[in-house]
């Protein structure tokens, strides 16, 4: 699997449930649940070195592919747009995963829903903390649940159980063109290191395979742990992607 065809199914996911167009020299995303949020208002296949016009619009997040003129994503840094660098993945065809040795549930209601946001808020104020940063506002992480919610029946969120709590979530996707996708692996801090994670994996790989999709994509922070746990789940090392994200004033490129 290639650099190009991982990027694709993974803009391909966030854009599930949005609005996509095309526009001179890019492609644009917007998610109506929350069009705020970076995910959900993004440039992606971005073409063009004049992108002053594209970022006269909404976008809070611009992809960076390997037929993004490197012109353009200069110009990115110049206006003070901050880099997010992520490790791809891919699990081949061909890599045996065991079947999962426990029940997941999928999230089909609002209390579900709200187990999600639990979780997510938790991985948000741990982000923020080990990136030293302030902690992000109740809103950022209702609009980021509310992207999710919006992906549409396609993407399936899975909820582990233990003792009778939720302990962790995980999304998975059967994707396009025979790859899938799996997508905010997450385990609460009081059932880690007995794994979960490895569980929710086997989950959303087989939940993928069995839709279709023989290859599996996942995505990992550089600078996270968890991208050693997919490494030894099976994933290989595919790319490292970049995308570029405003945080501050309106960039002027």
């Amino acid at each position: 699997m290639d650099e190009r065809t991982v990027g694709r199914a993974m803009w391909r996911f966030w854009s599930l449930g949005g609005e996509v167009r095309a526009l001179a020299g890019a492609t644009a995303v917007r998610n109506a649940a929350a069009p705020d949020h970076p995910l959900g208002t993004f440039l992606c296949e971005l073409r063009t070195e004049e992108i002053a016009p594209l970022l006269a619009g909404p976008f809070r997040r611009v992809l960076v592919d390997p037929d993004t003129p490197p012109a353009a994503e200069a110009q990115l840094a110049l206006h003070d747009w901050k880099l997010d660098v992520q490790l791809h993945l891919a699990l081949p065809a061909d890599a045996a995963v065991d079947p999962p040795a426990s029940a997941a549930r999928p999230v089909v209601d609002d209390a579900g829903w709200a187990e999600v946001r639990r979780l997510f808020r938790i991985d948000h104020l741990e982000e923020d903390a080990r990136r030293g940063r302030s902690a992000r506002s109740e809103a950022a992480t209702t609009a980021a649940v509310a992207v999710r919610r919006g992906l549409g029946p396609g993407v399936t969120y899975l909820l582990a159980e233990r003792s009778g709590e939720v302990a962790g979530c995980v999304a998975t996707w059967p994707g396009e063109d025979g790859v899938g996708l799996v997508e905010d692996v997450f385990v609460h801090p009081g059932h880690r290191h007995r794994g979960v994670a490895s569980e929710l994996l086997r989950h959303a790989v087989t939940h993928a395979r069995r839709r279709g999709a023989p290859c599996v994509a996942i995505g990992a922070e550089v600078g996270d742990t968890p991208k050693h746990l997919y490494n030894r789940f099976g994933f290989r090392p595919v790319a490292v992607a970049r995308s570029y994200e405003l945080t501050t004033g309106r960039g002027t490129a």
